[in-house]
């Protein structure tokens, strides 16, 4: 569980952002206006993969995992692209929804003596929700390091 919500999901994710730098240049921001659409898209998909039982169909089906794959780089996409157009009360706003949700998932996975995800044991589901509280606080410093050192996300 760890690989999958702290390594392999960032990455997809990362991947997308990186892609939507290479693409920036040529977009068309009547439909990303404010950075509202990209934000919300990335919010929504984000939102869907951090429910247990979608990250246990993602490991026992191809189709989930195919979709998990495509959608979490579209939401690095939209999220990059978002982030670029979004006036700062915007990001805050998106910024602060959804990382404190990340981190309330990651301490409700480590401190529940359930077992969410069939497919990983529970001493792994503890450990990959204190990795989403860890990994929810660095996105949140980095986003103020960006702020702060004066450039957009």
């Amino acid at each position: 569980m760890v690989w999958h919500m702290l390594v392999q999901m960032p990455l997809l994710v990362l991947s997308g952002w990186w892609a939507a730098t290479a693409w920036a240049e040529q977009e068309d921001r009547r439909w990303n206006r404010f950075g509202l659409t990209g934000l919300m898209l990335a919010q929504c998909i984000t939102a869907y993969w951090m429910i247990p039982a979608t990250i246990d169909r993602a490991v026992v089906l191809p189709s989930a995992d195919a979709a998990k794959i495509f959608s979490l780089a579209l939401a690095g996409f939209a999220l990059r692209l978002g982030l670029r157009q979004a006036p700062l009360a915007a990001q805050l706003f998106f910024v602060g929804y959804g990382l404190p949700m990340m981190a309330w998932l990651g301490w409700y996975l480590a401190s529940t003596d359930l077992r969410l995800c069939n497919a990983y044991s529970l001493e792994s589901q503890i450990r990959a929700g204190w990795g989403l509280v860890g990994l929810a606080c660095a996105l949140g410093l980095a986003w103020v390091a960006s702020l702060t050192a004066g450039r957009a996300p």
